[in-house]
């Protein structure tokens, strides 16, 4: 009898020759090997099977695609130009400058003049060198530098142009303004009244006086008469000075250049 098997040991046992499943902790269905058996971490687990991984294949394969991006966002980082701290020293921001593309000093910039500007412009090569040293403080580029440069000599060549203008029309609106009050310029009358204003600013100051009226904006700097109210009232303090000198003859006084001449270096109204 002790030979006998047991009905009972064999159903609670495993048969001879049969294999032991491996256990089912959380695997797919069907038996599948669980692919995560050794992962203890049970927030881990839960984050993989929120993602839908069923083998380990694809998981590593988004690790190692999540690792090439991280590297290259890190490559990237160590090159991008990120500005510094509001606190950051001197120091901090002039090898930002230099990283920028910054001269090394502000010789480094080198200036053309843009197209376009109006024949005879007076580029101010002092002011030019000023804002190279303000170009290098605020630490622009070369190009920002140019643009900047171009802007700022078109502004002053429209300025100049503009000032141009309007000296020719305050000078032909000031010879109007003669001819009706004295008569035409080729008259006795007009020629008379030149020299008596001449005259005037030459026993009143001279060169000094004109100096003066040319600063104020009364004659223009080549010579024009800009105020025919000035003109007037110094020809009849001419006049009333000095109308018994022989200058005011309409020729010329004593050998001098004539009263004409002196008063209007040139022609004050030719157009």
């Amino acid at each position: 009898m002790t030979d006998q098997a047991n009905p009972g040991a064999a159903m609670a046992g495993t048969p001879d020759g049969a294999t032991v499943p491996p256990a089912n902790n959380g695997s797919p269905a069907g038996g599948a090997t669980d692919f995560l058996a050794g992962l203890q971490n049970a927030e881990s687990r839960q984050w993989v099977e929120s993602k839908g991984y069923r083998a380990l294949d694809p998981l590593v394969e988004s690790a190692r695609h999540a690792d090439r991006i991280q590297a290259e966002y890190n490559e990237f980082k160590a090159k991008a130009l990120t500005p510094p701290a509001a606190d950051a020293k001197p120091e901090d921001w002039q090898a930002f400058y230099a990283r920028l593309g910054r001269p090394e000093t502000a010789e480094g910039y080198e200036f053309r003049l843009p197209q376009g500007l109006p024949e005879g412009f007076a580029y101010d090569g002092q002011s030019a060198s000023a804002y190279r040293g303000w170009a290098h403080e605020a630490g622009l580029t070369p190009r920002q530098a140019q643009s900047l440069h171009d802007r700022f000599v078109q502004h002053q060549a429209g300025q100049q142009s503009a000032y141009v203008q309007a000296i020719v029309q305050r000078g032909e609106a000031a010879q109007s303004a003669l001819v009706r009050a004295w008569g035409d310029t080729d008259s006795a009358a007009f020629r008379q009244n030149v020299e008596f204003a001449d005259r005037f600013i030459r026993q009143n100051g001279g060169e000094a006086l004109m100096g003066e009226l040319k600063s104020s904006g009364l004659i223009s700097p080549d010579g024009y008469v800009l105020s025919p109210a000035l003109a007037q009232a110094m020809a009849r303090a001419g006049k009333a000075l000095y109308a018994e000198d022989q200058f005011a003859t309409g020729g010329v006084a004593g050998g001098s250049r004539s009263a004409a001449e002196t008063l209007y270096p040139v022609d004050p109204f030719r157009r």
